[in-house]
């Protein structure tokens, strides 16, 4: 399947200044900057970031888009992998082990199990894998439909692989669906352990015979984990709530229970109702509400941090790649990091992490999906922290 142009120009979108994205999300500035405290070049693609459950380590998932081996974008078949680094006391990041998963294909997104069920433990974390658009390490579109199993893998902090859910061609989520899914790109738990997994479904045409694509957010009743863990019939069939314009980040808010999901839909060349919008779910039942907010450009990654303050991140190529800031019942404003300069120039900021420290601030890890890059091994992640008064300007 051919890309179109905008996604190519998600990945090359370079911030100039927060001013300029204002149009974007309404208007002004958050009063409270970020601060960068650290580049770190040493990633092939990197599109998710998470933290244990402890807030020790982060493991980011290198998605290994084909670069420059293909004409168009693609995720690389089996040379996506997952890192792991240390938090240090300073809040500066540590590698442990570069390649501490190897052989996935577009690890994406990432999330933490808080509530045990009988094969996984509480802290356990869940990644996204395999995606279409899918080409070989040749460069070569996938046509095989049955090579497409996207799903969600769980592992322990020590990367030892505990179990998969397969949501790709043939599986129950494609018998529900009439489509398997076919872009795994971000998930989320609530609190009672339910996951949450978005379909940006793009690519399902590159098979032979096409897929239809069918974006939205599923639900994964936390009963129902283990059982589809082990290709087993589920006690609560998974639900769904198909989303216009292409959906890509979800997150639980800790401050109302809420399920959020942002669309990206402006990047990809498709109608997007909200144009680069956030829609709230109390619970994903089929039923569409209205855009929580729109009109914010091109959203990718989505997270809160502990006072519900919500941060996105927009990588529209036509404005500077920026992180905006939505504050519980006020319009978007820019998030301005500082120092100014080629340290903060963000390079399609995809899906973040954020962790409260002990200190009252926050760390977010900001990993930079470089698409089309020619040289993987040297691409980057960010490290912000956000001041100990942040959510308090929000109010």
């Amino acid at each position: 399947m051919r890309i179109r142009s905008g996604l190519l120009l998600a990945g090359l979108a370079l911030a100039a200044g927060a001013a300029q994205a204002q149009a974007q999300v309404h208007s002004g500035v958050h009063p409270v900057p970020a601060t960068a405290i650290q580049v770190i070049k040493a990633f092939d693609n990197p599109e998710s970031a998470i933290f244990s459950a402890d807030g020790q380590f982060v493991f980011i998932g290198n998605a290994a888009e084909i670069g420059d081996r293909a004409e168009n974008f693609g995720w690389t078949e089996g040379e996506g992998y997952i890192g792991k680094l240390r938090v240090t006391p300073s809040g500066r990041l540590e590698m442990v082990e570069e390649r501490l998963i190897e052989g996935l294909t577009a690890p994406l997104g990432m999330g933490v199990l808080p509530v045990a069920t009988g094969s996984f433990p509480a802290g356990t974390i869940f990644v996204c894998i395999s995606a279409a658009p899918l080409v070989d390490s040749n460069g070569e579109t996938v046509t095989d439909g049955a090579r497409l199993r996207t799903g969600v893998m769980a592992f322990d902090v020590e990367g030892t692989v505990l179990g998969t859910i397969d949501m790709g061609s043939g599986s129950l989520f494609h018998d529900m669906n009439g489509a398997p899914v076919a872009l795994t790109n971000a998930l989320g738990f609530d609190p009672s352990g339910n996951l949450y997994v978005v379909d940006t479904a793009f690519g399902g045409g590159q098979f032979d015979p096409p897929f239809e694509d069918r974006g939205g957010v599923w639900k994964i009743p936390h009963e129902s984990i283990d059982a589809l863990a082990a290709g087993m019939a589920p006690p609560a069939a998974p639900g769904f709530t198909a989303i216009p314009g292409k959906p890509d980040g979800v997150e639980v808010s800790p401050l109302d229970g809420m399920i959020y999901v942002n669309t990206v839909g402006p990047v990809a060349g498709v109608p997007d109702p909200a144009d680069g919008g956030v829609y709230a779910f109390a619970d994903i039942d089929g039923a569409l509400p209205e855009p929580f907010d729109s009109g914010l450009g091109a959203l990718d990654g989505l997270d809160f941090t502990d006072g519900g303050t919500m941060l996105n991140t927009q990588i529209k190529g036509d404005v500077p790649a920026s992180l905006t800031v939505n504050c519980p019942g006020a319009a978007a404003t820019v998030l301005e990091i500082e120092p100014s300069g080629s340290m903060t120039d963000l390079t399609g900021p995809a899906d973040i992490a954020i962790r409260r420290l002990d200190s009252g601030e926050h760390l977010v890890v900001v990993p930079e999906l470089f698409a089309r890059d020619a040289t993987p091994g040297d691409d980057e992640v960010t490290v912000l922290v956000l001041p100990a008064g942040f959510d308090a300007a929000c109010g």
